[in-house]
């Protein structure tokens, strides 16, 4: 979880080449031109696609003259956003989508998550998201595999709750914890174990949204989010947008700060931690009582 995340340092790097271009005033087809390299190249490498060209980087950093320190930030950027992490390999059969949140988990400082519908991928049993997963095979590739997207759900919850994680926090919609997205004692187990993690990890935080929440300002999430932080020298932060056909990775400051003011008030708006675990127990009670205790 230490290596900063491949897809956001690109993100950044793009960003920042692009920024130099217009404090020089130069267009991209000239800086290209005089590095070099195709127009199209420099525009995969604005745009933060797979692979930055370590030596199109160096070039540019040459033909603009870039001071020292701002040339070793651009270039640690260029060299992180070649990485293979993990989840690279493995991409199609754990899942398209889910190898993408995988590297924005990379590095993170801090992660904050709204769960509208479903308990969060980073909390969920192996079951549940066994069951979650094989619900709706429409959403993924040829190439994917149930039992390997488990896993690989599994081992990215274990990268949180190591040593040296991320703090990881959440507001759950109550919606999350009273629809039977699988068995009833599955989903009674996730909830038992949503618990358990919250008891042995101070690093992770779950507050749910009750039905009735009064949130500030009327405000009405239309869609779950990951906000991630990152221990970076920039200081960078995404959001991941979940929608029902593809993820939207937000990078800049002006796409960003409205989720974390929206967040904000959600957090504002929810129970107590300790006031969530008491409703997490019970609902878990109510769908499967636990042996010797009392619905």
């Amino acid at each position: 979880m230490n290596s900063p995340s491949p897809y956001v340092r690109r993100r950044w790097l793009g960003h920042e080449i692009r920024r130099l271009r217009g404090e020089h005033g130069v267009t991209g087809e000239s800086i290209a031109r005089a590095v070099g390299f195709p127009r199209q190249q420099l525009s995969a490498l604005e745009n933060g696609h797979l692979g930055p060209d370590i030596d199109l980087v160096s070039g540019i950093c040459d033909y603009l003259a870039v001071g020292v320190n701002r040339r070793t930030a651009i270039m640690d950027a260029a060299a992180e956003g070649w990485a293979r992490g993990w989840w690279a390999a493995d991409a199609e059969r754990m899942g398209v989508r889910q190898a993408i949140y995988a590297d924005l988990e990379s590095g993170t400082k801090t992660i904050t998550e709204y769960a509208m519908v479903l308990i969060p991928g980073l909390l969920q049993t192996p079951a549940f998201a066994d069951a979650r997963l094989r619900s709706d095979p429409a959403r993924h590739g040829d190439g994917f595999d149930p039992t390997a997207a488990v896993a690989a759900r599994t081992h990215r919850q274990s990268l949180v709750l190591a040593a040296g994680g991320p703090r990881y926090e959440a507001v759950i919609d109550e919606i999350a914890i009273r629809r039977r997205a699988a068995d009833p004692v599955v989903v009674a187990e996730q909830l038992r174990h949503v618990v358990t993690v919250c008891a042995n990890h101070r690093s992770v935080i779950v507050r749910v949204l009750p039905l009735d929440a009064s949130v500030s300002g009327h405000s009405a999430p239309r869609s779950a989010y990951s906000i991630y932080r990152y221990r970076d020298p920039q200081g960078s932060h995404a959001v991941a947008v979940d929608t029902l056909a593809k993820d939207l990775i937000h990078t800049e400051s002006s796409e960003v700060d409205p989720y974390l003011s929206l967040h904000s008030r959600l957090k504002a708006a929810a129970l107590s931690p300790d006031a969530s675990i008491r409703l997490l127990r019970a609902t878990a009670e109510h769908l499967a009582p636990t042996e010797g205790v009392p619905a």
